[in-house]
């Protein structure tokens, strides 16, 4: 399947879905058609209430829809929100101190992960947040990433009309 027939995918699924989740799962369909994904999840910030919540899983029985947890800030999340930065891990070696699940991850045969920010508004609505096998994410697949920010805005915005962030 093209990029074109899958984002055209995408954009019916927009405009006729009934469940929430079939939202989240058209653009986990673009981003594998563009970047290649084996775990999916997106991840919905609330600045102001302090917290985050996941409002799709592309493996809800290791990485569930659940209530809020505490947003944590720290250097990975300024990158995303000030700087907007598109973050890759592509190595085994690079996945040590950045995962508290590391071994869960590994366990699904990921060692690479990428991080896509959606903002709009000057806010930060959540991050695309994709794990693969070690060097999945390369140089290109980042620049390619950078097709998928204006869907996942399109998503976040969507998602936060039915989930309590």
């Amino acid at each position: 399947m093209t990029t074109a027939s899958v984002l055209r995918t995408f954009e019916q699924t927009l405009a006729r879905y009934t469940d929430p989740i079939e939202v989240g799962a058209a653009l986990h369909r673009l981003a594998e058609a563009v970047i290649g994904v084996k775990v999916f999840t997106l991840t919905a910030i609330n600045m102001e209430a302090g917290h985050v919540r996941r409002v799709y899983s592309s493996h809800e029985d290791v990485y569930p829809l659940l209530g809020t947890k505490p947003l944590e800030i720290d250097d990975w999340f300024e990158r995303m929100r000030t700087e907007r930065a598109i973050d890759v891990i592509n190595t085994a070696a690079g996945m040590e101190g950045n995962f508290g699940d590391l071994d869960l991850i590994r366990t699904l045969g990921c060692n690479a992960s990428i991080s896509v920010p959606a903002m709009a508004g000057n806010e930060l609505l959540g991050t695309i947040n994709a794990l693969d096998a070690e060097g999945r994410y390369t140089a290109d697949k980042a620049e390619a990433a950078q097709a998928l920010i204006v869907p996942a805005v399109v998503t976040f915005l969507i998602l936060r009309r039915h989930f309590t962030l």
